[in-house]
């Protein structure tokens, strides 16, 4: 496994030097590397700092646990894990791009190759959950409680990391020379959650437009009505959460089309990467924005500092 992997590194490190020389980009390519650097730099500390407020705000404050909420913290911590693996490694392994000596640094590659896609991949079934999470909550108000309970959460989380594990070990062990194998464990994910998450949204979709018809109708009581409101505005924050996500993927949808074309594509792999990673940082931006009593609890702290009581 160890042989396979070097092989692959070292192949891609050869082919990237070919294609850097061929074309004269290596200016270019440098000034790419340094871009990485700082991108990654700011976005790292931001990215941990952000996710971890979050997460501590809905563990400390009871009115903000609701299942939404404590989904979209779940969802937090894969977020949290990106900032203190991910980026840091592939800052590391841009550094060690930019001073020419990457062999070195190989180890760090390997660490961020298998971390990345894993780390991806779980955050796909996260994000099934937390839509999930809303389709059983405006579709299927009155089994609600008794499906999404904490119990069902707490699995539905741990099969998110266990099967999103095992789907990359496997990635990992069989290499890319495993061809359609290969493909079908690191697309099948992606695939299910772009189909799943489309469909709901148009049964949530028009679910909502049947609830609004009726609250114009007066057809529902004030607490059915408070609690569709409710409901509606967790909805929208996971509208946004998605669009953000594919707003970052739009990269990676490009980098996968162009590459069979144009192998200079190789060039703006790190940019790729970093355009994923980002997705990470704007999700607890998205939270706070979205929920007022959240925003307020993260910003007291530092609310106090600019302002002292005398």
């Amino acid at each position: 496994m160890a042989n396979l992997t070097a092989s692959n590194l070292t192949n891609f490190t050869k082919e990237m030097d070919s294609i850097t020389h061929s074309d004269a980009t290596q200016h270019g390519l440098r000034v790419f590397l340094i871009v990485n650097i700082i991108m990654n730099s700011i976005a790292c500390p931001l990215t941990i700092g952000l996710n971890v407020l979050v997460i501590l705000a809905i563990r400390r404050r009871r009115s903000l646990q609701s299942n939404a909420n404590i989904m979209l913290a779940c969802l937090a911590t894969t977020d949290v894990l990106t900032g203190l693996d991910v980026q840091p490694t592939f800052i590391i392994w841009n550094i060690s791009q930019l001073v020419g000596d990457e062999e070195r640094f190989t180890g760090f590659l390997v660490f961020q190759w298998f971390l990345f896609p894993w780390f991806s991949l779980s955050s796909c079934l996260h994000l099934m959950a937390v839509v999930c999470e809303r389709l059983i909550a405006i579709k299927f108000p009155y089994h609600y409680p008794s499906v999404v309970t904490k119990r069902n959460m707490k699995l539905a989380i741990l099969f998110c990391w266990i099967y999103s594990g095992l789907c990359r070990t496997s990635m990992f062990l069989l290499g890319k020379k495993a061809g359609s194998l290969y493909g079908i464990l690191a697309s099948h994910i992606p695939i299910v959650c772009l189909i799943f998450v489309s469909s709901s949204y148009v049964v949530l979709y028009s679910e909502t437009r049947r609830h609004q018809k009726l609250i114009k109708d007066q057809c529902l009581s004030q607490e059915d009505v408070k609690r569709f409101l409710k409901d509606r505005k967790a909805l929208k924050t996971t509208v946004f959460v998605v669009a953000a996500l594919g707003i970052c993927l739009l990269p990676v949808i490009f980098y996968i089309v162009m590459v069979n074309y144009d192998n200079r594509v190789y060039l703006v792999r790190g940019g790729v990467y970093t355009s994923v990673t980002l997705n990470s940082l704007l999700n607890p931006l998205i939270y706070c924005w979205r929920q007022q009593e959240l925003r307020e609890l993260i910003l007291r702290p530092f609310s106090h500092t600019v302002n002292p009581i005398n």
